[in-house]
């Protein structure tokens, strides 16, 4: 694989015994990882979700602090709801809003190449948005009931960094 060491310089590119170019070489983020550039961050207790798209939002939030310099790629998502859900039918996916006011960096992401460097992303479970959120990607649903109703208890999805 061919591209950029993050001091400018150019990796050599793969080659197998035969002289059949590597195309990929790990998982499909593997190289991104090494590089230190991929995060994980998770909610380390239970959170009440945002009911509705209310500007007021809990949940897990993501921002970029103004004048980082990154653009951050979401490339996996996880929700599962283990308690009470704040309505009949509360859907579960991917919300942006612009402006967030008093962000501050209480769940701290971790790098997955370990000992990489620390995030400059700010992860909340709790902001206030100044400019109305949108619904941009939902993933499902959740529904109250009695446990016999066959709640969902967790679901994964792959962004691939879109």
């Amino acid at each position: 694989m061919y591209g950029k060491d993050t001091d400018g310089t150019g990796r050599p590119v793969l080659v197998e015994d035969t002289g059949a170019v590597i195309m990929s070489q790990g998982g499909k983020y593997r190289a991104a990882t090494e590089a230190g550039r991929v995060y994980s961050v998770a909610n380390q207790a239970v959170v009440n979700v945002t009911a509705g798209m209310a500007a007021t939002y809990t949940g897990l939030a993501l921002c970029n602090p103004v004048g980082s310099g990154k653009n951050f790629a979401i490339l996996g998502l996880g929700i599962a709801a283990l308690i009470a859900v704040p309505t009949a039918n509360c859907m579960m996916g991917v919300m942006t809003g612009g402006g967030v006011g008093a962000a501050t960096a209480i769940i701290v992401p971790k790098n997955r190449l370990l000992g990489g460097a620390a995030s400059v992303a700010y992860v909340d479970s709790a902001v206030v948005f100044t400019e109305a959120p949108v619904l941009d990607q939902l993933f499902g649903s959740f529904h109250t009931g009695a446990v016999t109703t066959g709640l969902v208890d967790g679901m994964y999805f792959d962004l691939e960094g879109s």
